[in-house]
C-alpha cells in the first residue's frame, strides 16, 4: 500500500477504473467465470489487496457487491438457485465484513426477477424487504406478479392466485407500518440500474388505492420522483396528496416547489394564494410568496407580501436577507450593499453570514453569469434554516 495521505478522490478514481476493466472482462468471459466462480472471486480480491491505495472496509465490500451484480446479469445459470445460493456464499466470504450480505443477495433476487423467477426472487428479498423501501416493494411485486402473470417455477400454484394478490396487499401493508426509508440497502448498481424503477412505482401506486389512508406512501413515492427527477409520477403523487390531505403543508410545499423549479411562477403563486388562505397565520407561504416574487417583473406583488411579512412579524434579520436578494437580483447593488449594511449593524452575531455574501460578490460584475443564482440559492437556504420551514 502507498504510504503516505491519497485522498479520496484518487482512490474512487482508481477503483472505477478498476471496475471498469473488471466490468468489460465479465462481458466477455461470463461462461467461465460461471465455471470457475471461486478462481474469479478470489483475483478480484488479489487486485484489491494489490490496487495500491487504502479502501476502506465499506468501499471494498461495496465493490464485491458490484462485481456480483454484474456477474449475475450476464450469468448463463443465474436460473439455478443452488449456483446462486453457492455464489453468494463465496462472494460473501471474499468481503472484509462477512455479515455485509444485502448488496450480494440482492443481486440475485433480481436476476431472479428480471428471468421470471419472482416466487425464487422472495427467498433472497425476504430477510431485508422490512430495511429498505424499495426491497419491500420489490417484494410485494413478486406476488403481485405471481398472481398477475403466474409462473413456471416449482412451488407455483394457479390454484393460489387470489392468495398471492393478498400476500402481495398484506406485505405493502406491513411497509407502510414500518415506513423504513431509501437507500439503506439499495446503493451502487442496484440504485442505478432502471429496471427496477417499475416494480417500485407499481407497487407504490397499488398501495396508495389499497391503503388510501396512509400518507407515507405517497411521501416515499415524492422523494424516490425527485431522485429520479421523474416529474410524471411527481406530480400524480402530489395530485393525490394535496385532494387527500389538504391540510397537510408538506404537499403543498412539494407542489409550490416543484412548480417553482419548473419556472411555473404563475401557477406558484396560484398555490400560494391558496396556502395563504389555508394557513392565514403561517409564515411559510408568505415566504414563498416573497421568494417568488423576487423574479416577477412587477414590484407590486413583492411589496404586499414584504407587508404581510411584517403583519405576521417574520423575523427582521430574513426581512433584512430577503430585501438584499431583491435589490441584488434587480441589478441594485448599492441598495444590496446597504442592505448587507443594516443587516450586520442589526445582527452582529450573523455577521459571519454577511461578511461571507460581501466577499463573495464585491469584485463580481452585475452581469456574471451564475451569481445571480448562487447569491439566491444561498439566501434561500439560510432564510428557511431560519424559519425552520421543511423540519416538520
Amino acid at each position: 500500500m502507498a504510504d503516505g495521505f491519497i485522498p479520496e478522490v484518487v482512490v474512487s478514481n482508481r477503483l472505477e477504473k478498476e471496475k471498469a476493466e473488471i466490468f468489460s472482462y465479465i462481458e466477455s468471459n461470463a461462461e467461465a467465470i460461471d465455471e470457475n466462480f471461486p478462481i474469479f472471486f478470489g483475483n478480484v480480491v488479489m487486485l484489491l489487496d494489490r490496487a495500491g491505495v487504502p479502501i476502506t472496509d465499506a468501499v471494498y465490500d461495496e465493490f464485491i457487491d458490484a462485481i456480483v451484480f454484474r456477474v449475475f446479469e450476464v450469468s448463463k445459470r443465474a436460473g439455478d438457485v443452488k449456483f446462486l445460493n453457492r455464489a453468494c456464499e463465496i462472494a460473501c466470504g471474499m468481503k472484509r465484513k462477512k455479515e455485509r450480505k444485502a448488496g450480494v443477495y440482492l443481486a440475485a433476487a433480481v436476476k431472479l426477477m428480471k428471468i421470471g423467477m419472482p416466487l425464487a426472487a422472495t427467498i433472497f428479498l425476504q430477510p431485508y424487504r422490512k430495511h429498505d423501501a424499495a426491497v419491500g416493494c420489490w417484494y410485494a411485486y413478486c406476488s403481485y406478479m405471481l398472481y398477475k402473470e403466474g409462473s413456471t417455477e416449482p412451488g407455483y400454484s394457479a390454484a393460489e392466485r387470489w392468495n398471492y394478490l393478498k400476500a402481495a396487499r398484506q406485505y405493502m401493508e406491513e411497509l407502510g407500518q414500518l415506513q423504513p426509508g431509501l437507500q439503506r440497502l439499495v446503493r451502487g448498481e442496484l440504485e442505478q440500474d432502471t429496471w427496477l424503477a417499475e416494480p417500485f412505482w407499481v407497487m407504490i401506486f397499488l398501495a396508495t388505492e389499497w391503503i388510501p389512508e396512509n400518507r407515507w406512501f405517497l411521501e416515499i413515492g415524492i422523494t424516490r420522483g425527485k431522485q429520479e427527477k421523474n416529474e410524471v409520477a411527481l406530480v400524480k403523487m402530489l395530485q393525490i396528496g394535496l385532494i387527500r390531505f389538504p391540510d397537510e403543508m408538506f404537499f403543498y410545499r412539494e407542489a409550490y416547489q416543484l412548480k417553482f423549479e419548473q419556472g411555473d411562477l404563475a401557477n406558484a403563486m396560484g398555490l400560494i394564494h391558496d396556502l395563504i388562505q389555508r394557513f392565514p397565520n403561517d409564515l411559510e407561504p408568505v415566504y414563498y410568496g416573497l421568494r417568488t416574487a423576487l423574479y416577477l417583473p412587477q414590484e407590486g406583488e413583492f411589496n404586499r407580501f414584504r407587508k404581510t411579512a411584517e403583519h405576521l412579524k417574520m423575523p427582521g434579520h430574513v426581512l433584512c436577507l430577503i430585501d438584499y436578494a431583491y435589490a441584488f437580483l434587480r441589478g441594485k447593488r448599492g441598495q444590496a450593499a446597504l442592505c448587507l449594511d443594516e443587516f450586520r449593524r442589526k445582527y452582529p452575531s450573523l455577521n459571519y453570514y454577511s461578511d461571507m455574501l460581501r466577499f463573495v460578490t464585491a469584485d463580481i460584475p452585475a452581469t456574471e453569469r451564475g451569481v445571480n443564482a448562487a447569491v439566491f440559492i444561498s439566501v434561500d437556504h439560510f432564510c428557511k434554516k431560519m424559519l425552520k420551514i421543511g423540519d416538520t
